[in-house]
């Protein structure tokens, strides 16, 4: 599994998690440039800046309104994939 891969399926468990729906639901995509992720799930839109997030483990979505923030957490296991999958 590569890195998007290990992060794509994390930020589908949180939000699932969050939304109680289906991780099949849920759409993650990076922008072409590869500096934004954007996931759209529930009817709402959330977008992480990659490059001014400095916590690589724990990377915030913020919804349309600014306001709302989801905050994806990496399992253990995916940190140790994402390290293999560094090296």
């Amino acid at each position: 599994m590569n890195t998007i891969e290990i992060y794509r399926h994390a930020i589908k468990r949180t939000f699932a998690d969050l939304f109680q729906i289906s991780p099949d639901s849920i759409d993650v995509t990076w922008s072409d440039d590869g500096e934004t992720i954007i996931v759209n799930c529930a009817g709402l839109s959330f977008t992480h800046q990659v490059l001014s997030d400095t916590d690589d483990n724990a990377p915030e979505f913020f919804g349309a309104d600014k306001e709302t923030t989801v905050t994806v957490s990496l399992t253990d296991e995916e940190r140790q994939r994402l390290e293999g999958a560094v090296r």
